[in-house]
């Protein structure tokens, strides 16, 4: 038998934050790394971050593990302070 866990609702403050760091991210990607989406993106890092994770992240869906965020800023080339700062 097959038991739900349920899912902890995020709080809206961190809700703003988890979609401004999306957008941060996906800005990144496409804008400043030139990639033409975030699919390409994922097949160049398909080792380091899944797609799924990656488009959860940037549409600020998911809560992440530290180290999802350190190997997330490893993949765009800055460190995690450059992602996350001033948001």
């Amino acid at each position: 038998m097959l038991v739900e866990v349920p899912t902890k609702k995020i709080r809206a403050v961190d809700q703003k934050f988890f979609i401004e760091l999306g957008g941060r991210i996906r800005k990144t990607i496409i804008i400043d790394l030139k990639y033409p989406s975030l699919d390409a993106f994922s097949l160049e890092y398909h080792d380091l971050i899944s797609k799924p994770t990656l488009y959860q992240i940037s549409n600020g869906k998911r809560d992440m593990k530290i180290s999802t965020l350190r190997r997330l800023a490893e993949t765009l080339g800055i460190s995690i302070q450059e992602l996350i700062q001033d948001l």
